[in-house]
């Protein structure tokens, strides 16, 4: 009897440290911090490959002149005695256009080419694309019927070019 409780107190001391050795929450840490080291090497190979190309990059410019003047060239803006240099600057701000549609009771005319109606929506976006900046002014002759100038409006209204400046000319 002594016995059987001896090996039962064994295998219950066996028991529980196994259990708690595989339930602690130190597997859980050790899984995570697992998890990151290989994080970290994955980075430190980039980091090392990076390396290597910078090396590749510092050998080259020190060993290659004609690397290192085109360098110097594109980024100190050096030139050699002989030549010039031609600099464009960027325009501060794009210059706002006014391009005219007059419309009569018989002919469009876009930037003083006439069109037909059904060519105005790709002879909009013809202007939008050589004009960007392109602001659209829409005058009527006033004998221009009503269904005609709702059609107009209503292409302009859709087109790239929208909003569009209306205005009836009045003839005197």
């Amino acid at each position: 009897m002594q016995r059987l409780g001896l090996t039962l107190l064994v295998l219950t001391i066996i028991s529980v440290t196994t259990y708690y050795v595989f339930t602690h929450e130190n597997i859980e840490r050790a899984e995570k911090i697992e998890q990151e080291v290989n994080e970290l090497r994955r980075q430190n190979r980039e980091l090392e490959a990076e390396n290597k190309e910078m090396a590749r990059k510092v050998v080259a410019l020190r060993d290659d002149p004609r690397l290192a003047e085109r360098k110097a060239r594109a980024n100190s803006r050096l030139a050699r005695p002989d030549e010039v240099i031609f600099q464009f600057g960027q325009p501060e701000e794009t210059l706002e256009v006014s391009v005219l549609l007059t419309v009569s009771p018989d002919s469009l005319r876009l930037a003083g080419k006439t069109i037909l109606i059904d060519q105005l929506p790709e002879g909009l976006e013809a202007l939008h694309e050589d004009i960007p900046s392109a602001k659209l002014q829409v005058e009527f002759d006033q004998h221009v019927d009503p269904l005609r100038e709702q059609r107009v409006r209503d292409l302009v209204g859709a087109s790239v070019l929208a909003p569009a400046e209306f205005v009836k000319h009045d003839a005197k």
